[in-house]
């Protein structure tokens, strides 16, 4: 079941103790005018990627080595057994996802992988 606090991301268990967090390429719409603005981005699942490791190194540095990434163009998965650390990536995605202004300064600060 997916938090309020996360959506659009879900988070959910995959196996016991392994746990995945989710952005399905059905939501980068939304935001995508947002990416564009960045040569290169154009808010795809990598470029979700990035933006996890960027409000990690500025806003949540304590989450660093707690979770992996494995995007795909149409969809941005993060996982590991850590599901607080998940939820917390989440919580700051999702904020990202409904503000512009957070997230357009966090697609600036990424990296392209």
């Amino acid at each position: 079941m997916t938090s309020p606090s996360i959506e659009p991301l879900q988070l959910f268990e995959t196996s016991p103790g392994n746990w995945s967090l989710m952005l399905t390429d059905q939501h980068f719409g939304k935001v995508a005018s947002i990416f564009e603005q960045v040569e290169g981005f154009e808010g795809s699942g990598y470029d979700w990627a990035s933006v996890a490791h960027a409000v990690v190194g500025r806003d949540a540095p304590h989450l660093e080595g707690r979770f992996g990434t494995d995007p795909e163009a149409g969809m941005f998965v993060a996982y590991g057994s850590d599901n607080g650390a998940l939820g917390e990536l989440g919580a700051l995605l999702a904020k990202a996802y409904s503000d512009a202004e957070y997230l357009g300064g966090l697609v600036a600060i990424s990296e392209l992988d």
